[in-house]
């Protein structure tokens, strides 16, 4: 069946923010280990959500990408695009969220988002691509290296009581 990439708009809301919720919610569930949660809560979690949704949808400086095919979406990747003077390589794409579907998992789906996406940075004259992941993702720490991209950072946190 067909894959096809298409930017994102506002009539996408409720299909990116299910992406989003599978991405913080179930996935994050299911790779995070017990006791961790608390460091990355939001108080109001399905405000923040919707928030955090449309904001990335009515951003024009935000790249969201939906993967679909007949039977409806598969998986999505955002991205914005940082210059910093200060550095050799001044301008970099940023990926945000990324996604694809457990069903469709394997297929290369992954693949098309991100080369579709880092082809939209390089054409905006990006000379890197940044990406974060939780150290514990090890799937997607897999897949990042799959790509060719390279661990550069680990950020760590400590909860300082209640």
């Amino acid at each position: 069946m067909e894959i096809r990439l298409r930017r994102a708009t506002l009539a996408d809301e409720s299909a990116v923010r299910g992406f989003h919720r599978a991405l913080y919610v179930e996935h994050r569930g299911s790779v995070m280990p017990a006791g961790l949660e608390r460091l990355f809560a939001y108080r109001a979690f399905e405000d923040v959500l919707a928030e955090d949704v449309r904001a990335m949808l009515r951003d024009e400086d935000v790249v969201v990408l939906v993967a679909e095919n007949d039977e409806g979406p598969l998986g999505y990747i955002s991205g914005t695009i940082e210059n910093d003077e200060r550095r050799e390589i001044r301008r970099k794409g940023l990926v945000g969220d990324w996604l694809v579907v457990e069903r469709a998992r394997g297929g290369g789906i992954g693949r098309l988002l991100f080369e579709t996406l880092e082809a939209i940075f390089r054409e905006a004259g990006c000379g890197l691509v940044e990406v974060a992941t939780w150290p514990f993702n090890e799937g997607t720490r897999a897949a990042l290296g799959a790509l060719g991209y390279h661990e550069i950072q680990i950020t760590y946190r400590k909860p300082l009581g209640d």
